[in-house]
């Protein structure tokens, strides 16, 4: 049998203007600049998480507490972190966060910096998806994700705890309040296991709670007011009854936990009525007033009833967010996901233009068609970029690990933990109790610390010598010697009486260490 040749062919099998390649991708695939831009903006943002160094040293106190849990096997009834507060009642609200982050932290410090930025990394892009499912406008979209930057930095790129909940905060906004009109069992079904996740997460749950209830009355406000106060039929609707019952099981949920009814005793009990309110002259304080002020625009210029159930969520957590500045981390989404998908309804901002179709031509000299993904590749591009600038490249990349000095800032007492961790103190050490945290975890000094920012859960009177100890009062040898402190860390930035009371006067004690940020004494002969 002859071998076929080039001859044997058709010639106009040869002609390629002929013939188009089809793609294998859907439409859906296919990006304009606009939503390249965007994908830029969240990549930037992933990168410059990434280098951001630790600063919130509470997620060394969740890591302390989630080894105690997982040496002894159960939840601790003591608070680990601190010798003092033991004979004290304790209950562990956040034991799977507290595991989680004891895990993470056993790999190395670099690991708990990259579960950092991975966290915060899926909370804006799970933000940015939201965001763009309400408007359709890339513009929009990149404005709030740089909003809610802005917003919550303090949340994202200082290595809260809180960021383990972050992104289920975002899904059950986009559940409750930008999804679907009408209530679906699913949906039900959803919005309960995250309230039950987060109840085993992070003691903050109560926040969801309150959110699903304060969105249960504006929708059913919202229902009354169409009814014309017609009772009857608010309780014949299907929605206000699957959001009823919806809360009812997400109360229920909360009590699915090793503690039980404890969970909510406990948050009221440790819940303090003192007030921080927000410094409204900080960027925090700015992106804040921008949010009152769309709201403004937002009543002035909607068209038809208002959402209810939006303003009175938007409203109660912007005066709790003024009120009480460390609720700005639920207020910041919260206000992102609401007000910009209303501002673009209220001052008619059209979504972007859908892409232009491929035309094609019959014309053997027409140019060839142009090429529909190389925005969808560009933005692929970006992404390969950030991914290999980032630190978390070097698992696949290969290069050096980050110093000490580069994971933590430059308010973190890094040689002072080093110090101590080289040349241990048998006793007491008094050190500013957010630095505590740090110290007393197994990858700082193992420090036998007076306080740590969980200092709620210390005797009152230890409350009381803290605080002297902090203002630097005469009698601060006869607190050192009644606790048995053997030394002590001062914070020169932030603890300037105390280090000139002790300049003044420190006999019995030795400098044993001091740089720029930080000095070390310790009781001669210890």
């Amino acid at each position: 049998m002859a071998v076929g040749t080039l001859s044997t062919y058709q010639e106009t099998t040869l002609n390629t203007n002929q013939y188009e390649l089809e793609s294998l991708l859907s439409d859906r695939f296919v990006l304009t600049w606009r939503h390249m831009s965007v994908v830029g903006l969240v990549c930037v943002l992933f990168v410059l998480l990434s280098f951001t160094p630790l600063t919130s040293h509470t997620t060394w106190l969740y890591a302390a507490r989630g080894e105690a849990i997982l040496s002894q096997g159960q939840l601790p009834t003591t608070d680990v972190t601190q010798t003092l507060s033991q004979g004290m009642g304790f209950r562990e609200t956040s034991w799977l966060g507290s595991i989680f982050w004891a895990v993470i932290a056993r790999q190395s410090l670099e690991a708990v910096s990259w579960t950092t930025t991975l966290l915060a990394t899926i909370a804006v892009t799970l933000l940015s998806i939201t965001l763009w499912q309400a408007t359709r406008n890339s513009l929009l979209t990149g404005l709030g994700i740089l909003w809610f930057a802005l917003f919550a930095w303090s949340s994202l790129g200082l290595g809260s705890p809180l960021l383990l909940v972050l992104p289920l905060w975002i899904a059950l906004i986009a559940l409750t309040l930008r999804g679907s009109n009408n209530a679906s069992l699913l949906q039900s079904g959803v919005t309960v296991a995250i309230v039950w996740l987060w109840a085993n997460l992070d003691d903050s749950v109560f926040v969801v709670v309150g959110f699903l209830a304060f969105a249960w009355l504006g929708n059913s406000t919202t229902t009354l007011l169409e009814n014309k106060f017609a009772w009857k039929q608010l309780f014949r609707d299907r929605s206000f009854r699957v959001a009823a019952v919806t809360l009812e099981l997400c109360v229920l949920a909360t009590l699915l936990t090793p503690l039980g009814i404890g969970l909510w005793t406990e948050t009221f009990q440790s819940w303090s009525l003192q007030q921080v309110p927000l410094d409204v002259t900080s960027l925090v304080g700015l992106c804040w007033l921008v949010a009152i002020v769309l709201l403004g625009v937002i009543l002035r210029k909607h068209q038809g009833p208002l959402p209810m159930a939006e303003v009175l969520t938007i409203s109660i957590f912007a005066l709790l967010s003024l009120s009480f500045a460390s609720d700005i981390v639920w207020f910041a989404p919260l206000a992102a996901l609401v007000l910009i998908p209303q501002a673009q309804t209220a001052l008619g901002i059209q979504a972007d233009p859908a892409p232009a179709p491929v035309e094609t031509s019959e014309d053997s000299e027409a140019k060839p068609p142009v090429l529909r993904f190389a925005y969808s590749l560009g933005a692929v591009l970006l992404c390969w970029i950030a991914f290999a600038i980032s630190p978390l490249s070097q698992a696949v990349l290969g290069g050096q690990p980050r110093t000490i000095g580069q994971l933590f800032d430059d308010g973190s007492p890094v040689a002072a933990t080093r110090y101590l961790r080289e040349n241990p103190v048998d006793g007491i050490v008094f050190a500013p109790a957010s630095w505590g945290d740090l110290l007393q975890s197994p990858q700082g000094g193992r420090v036998n610390v007076f306080a740590t920012t969980s200092m709620v859960h210390l005797p009152q009177q230890a409350k009381y010598d803290y605080n002297k100890l902090n203002r630097g009062e005469t009698i601060w040898q006869g607190i050192a010697d009644r606790y048995a402190i053997n030394a002590l860390v001062i914070d020169k930035n932030n603890q300037a009486a105390l280090l000139e009371t002790i300049h003044a006067d420190h006999a019995n004690w030795q400098i044993a260490y001091e740089d720029d940020l930080s000095l070390i004494l310790r009781r001669s002969g210890s």
